[in-house]
């Protein structure tokens, strides 16, 4: 009897297949998203932030593919605008070794100021294609959270910014931290190299 039932279930897949709205990649993200999570996944912070759309998400919701990642804010004009740099380095280099499906995140550290609006204006202002990049905003226990995961110590400063370490960092597909970059100008073929890696049978 169960052997019939099994035989019925696998007709029925193989007879409707997934609707031409879902794409063979967004199937295997669907299919990646019901697994659980590492121990080690920064995914498993629950704290909610809200994205440069004015959408309100979970970190979770970047799963499924590789991610460069780091913490600033708007109003930075030092250090924020060498990080920047960077990771839009490390993104060209990404293109040009064929690289895609790599996203980019740059969170907030000033849950008052960077508003959704204002971080919109200021990826516009940075060329940041929106299509790659998501910029977001959270409060104060979620930036601590975070940073606390990232390595990213912080702290304000007498101007009312805030002094923080300048570290880009990437995650696999299921937000493990494979690679860290300490300070600003970044080593960029050796992060595309680690980028690269992950997309090679040997990093599964």
């Amino acid at each position: 009897m169960m052997r019939g039932a099994i035989f019925l279930l696998s007709f029925a897949i193989s007879f409707f297949p997934w609707p031409a709205s879902v794409s063979a990649h967004d199937h295997e993200h669907m299919m990646k998203a019901a697994e659980p999570l590492s121990g080690t996944s920064i995914y498993n912070l629950t704290s909610g932030w809200t994205d440069q759309d004015g959408k309100r998400v979970k970190l979770e919701t970047l799963r499924g593919e590789p991610v460069v990642v780091a913490m600033g804010y708007t109003r930075c004009k030092d250090i924020c605008p060498m990080i920047v740099a960077d990771m839009v380095a490390i993104e060209d280099r990404a293109k040009e070794a064929s690289l895609k499906g790599i996203r980019f995140a740059f969170f907030s550290l000033d849950s008052a100021i960077d508003t959704p609006e204002r971080l919109k204006t200021y990826a516009k202002d940075h060329g940041l294609d929106p299509a790659h990049w998501t910029l977001y905003q959270g409060d104060d226990k979620a930036v601590r959270e975070l940073a606390a995961a990232l390595g990213v110590r912080y702290r304000r400063d007498a101007s009312g910014g805030f002094d923080h370490s300048a570290i880009i960092t990437i995650l696999d597909a299921d937000g493990r931290i494979v690679a860290q970059q300490p300070d600003a100008q970044a080593n960029t073929e050796e992060m595309v190299k680690k980028l690269t890696a992950l997309f090679t049978p040997a990093a599964h």
